[in-house]
């Protein structure tokens, strides 16, 4: 599959599982949890692609924009972490000989500020808007199919204040979305 099909297979689990516009933006955002991150996966053929989405606090420690050297640094250790270990974020089985290659890794505002923030009180943030999440793609090839296998994930082991990983799954015919608590269980792709 070439890259484009992969852009393509991205671009559909996208519209599947985010939607479009701001409805998209708003549901985010009150979605926006410490300690809990999502992760979905698209199985094509023996093409996988992972988009892993944390509220940056769970990653680096905070979520204002990194302007000190200190958070720069936190910054940039987080995003190494996910660009050079994200095969210990998402395991697949080692018998499907998988090969990955990283994507793109940002750090992004998500939201203005909504004042019905129910995951936030008043006092915890110095200014509206200051929500920023990391968001991570990483592609995997494999030699073997991995319809019917079973991944297991390895985030709070690197990460450990990220408790909840909220996993959805799109493999053929098939959706599905578990809640994985602290590294315990797995999913059938």
């Amino acid at each position: 599959m070439h890259c484009k099909s992969i852009a393509t297979v991205s671009l559909v689990f996208f519209l599947l599982f985010v939607g479009t516009g701001s409805t998209a933006e708003k549901r985010h955002a009150d979605a926006h949890v410490h300690g809990a991150a999502e992760m979905n996966i698209v199985v094509v053929g023996k093409k996988i692609v992972v988009e892993f989405r944390s509220p940056a606090e769970g990653l680096m420690g905070f979520e204002h924009e990194a302007k000190t050297d200190a958070d720069k640094k936190k910054r940039d250790a987080a995003m190494k972490v996910i660009k050079e270990r994200f095969s210990e974020m998402v395991v697949f089985d080692k018998k499907l000989g998988c090969t990955s290659q990283p994507g793109e890794i940002v750090v992004a505002q998500t939201d203005a500020g909504d004042s019905n923030d129910r995951k936030h009180g008043k006092g915890d943030h110095k200014k509206s808007g200051e929500h920023r999440e990391l968001r991570a793609t990483h592609n995997f090839t494999c030699n073997n199919n991995p319809a019917g296998s079973r991944v297991r994930f390895g985030v709070t082991r690197l990460f450990p204040n990220i408790h909840e990983l909220k996993v959805q799954v799109l493999s053929g015919s098939k959706q599905l979305g578990v809640t994985i608590k602290k590294d315990k269980g797995d999913v059938a792709l």
